[in-house]
């Protein structure tokens, strides 16, 4: 009865380990797994880009936000009077422009004009000095006829001069395209901006965190006032032992499941990165291995695993949440390096894009108004040779 007690005991162990080994050999040694996992994603801060008050507060921690919904709002009354002022200032400038190319018109005439006196008054001189020698004129009314015709070149000249002046100021632009009046349109767009930069609006979708903004609060430039985490961009740290990573690389499949979920909800995710170093060396005090007493501890090296968006809507994860992971590693082709990055953008928003949007309406507004009319200038420099 022993013996054969002894025989079936020994039968089980054998087939246990039979099939502990046939696991390993066919998956287990092809599986690499760690619980010092973490969920980790993006914290997008909010931060003003100008000086000011807060004045409302639209959304808070826990809450959901869109991308471009208002959240924060400063006190906008000096950032309108600055505007306001801006908008004067180009009104001003227009018509500083337009009188410059009226005055061009002005100075062509003038200009016009002292030539058909040189005319005139080479004529009268010209006649006189083929009959001073009959005496049918005077020698003084010669003289004078001769004085003149030189006044009258030397006014030609000062005219010619004058205008060259004029069209160096306006030549080759319009009232709408003259240096002085783009610097003034420069300056209202400016100032738009910083209107538009009261309202704070989400850069992305997600969950508000991090609240620290008050209403009264005066705030600056790069305070950070709260934060919206993206619950599509996310992804999960998996802190592997360093003898575990010769054979883990790039693009191998991952299931994963977390704690608040347990076994019942398995993600699908793969490798996209290994870390480049331990935790240990980017800490702020990092170790000193080369002096003092030395004990070997076995460091982890973070391998950056990515989670199924389609799962990750229909079960959503927290930043911080302990995982577990396990890599298939029987695929060992692909590399330890990623490729080289493109100039592609991985997250990105357009709320600061749209914040001139409407500037150019107010400016040609303002255009339309004082500007008298469209001037295109007949007179070149070339124009004007002696």
């Amino acid at each position: 009865m022993n013996k054969k007690w002894f025989v079936v005991t020994g039968a089980i162990f054998i087939g246990i380990a039979l099939i502990v080994f046939l696991w390993w050999a066919f998956w287990g040694r092809f599986e690499k797994s760690t619980d010092d996992s973490y969920v980790q994603g993006n914290q997008v801060r909010l931060t003003s880009q100008i000086d000011g008050y807060v004045v409302s507060i639209h959304a808070d921690d826990t809450e959901l936000v869109e991308e471009g919904q208002i959240l924060v709002e400063l006190d906008p009354t000096d950032r309108m009077i600055s505007f306001e002022r801006a908008k004067s200032c180009l009104a001003e400038r227009v018509r500083e422009v337009t009188k410059l190319f009226e005055t061009v018109y002005v100075l062509a005439s003038e200009y016009e004009k002292a030539g058909a006196r040189v005319v005139e008054t080479e004529t009268r001189y010209v006649n006189r000095r083929e009959v001073i020698e009959s005496g049918a004129v005077s020698e003084e009314e010669y003289i004078l006829a001769e004085a003149e015709y030189i006044a009258s070149k030397a006014n030609l000249t000062a005219a010619k001069y004058n205008l060259m002046k004029g069209l160096t100021e306006v030549q080759n632009t319009t009232v709408a395209t003259h240096p002085i009046v783009e610097k003034a349109k420069s300056d209202l767009r400016e100032a738009y901006v910083n209107l538009q930069r009261c309202t704070l609006r989400s850069p992305v979708t997600g969950i508000v965190a991090l609240r620290k903004v008050q209403v009264g609060q005066s705030i600056v430039r790069q305070l950070p006032l709260l934060a919206v985490i993206p619950l599509n961009q996310m992804w999960v740290d998996a802190n592997f032992k360093e003898v575990e990573l010769s054979e883990i690389r790039i693009g191998q499949p991952a299931t994963i499941t977390s704690d608040i979920y347990g076994a019942g909800v398995i993600y699908k995710g793969e490798v996209i990165g290994i870390g480049i170093g331990s935790g240990a060396v980017f800490s702020p005090l990092p170790p000193q291995n080369a002096t003092g007493n030395w004990i070997k501890i076995v460091q982890r090296i973070p391998v950056r695993v990515s989670l199924n968006q389609d799962q990750l809507k229909k079960n959503p994860l927290r930043l911080g949440l302990s995982m577990n992971v396990s890599i298939d590693v029987h695929d060992t082709e692909g590399s330890r390096v990623p490729n080289m990055s493109t100039d592609k953008s991985i997250y990105h928003t357009d709320i600061f894009y749209s914040q001139i949007d409407g500037s150019e309406n107010i400016i040609q507004e303002i255009l339309n108004q004082n500007q008298s009319f469209e001037l295109g200038l007949e007179w070149k420099k070339s124009n004007l040779a002696a």
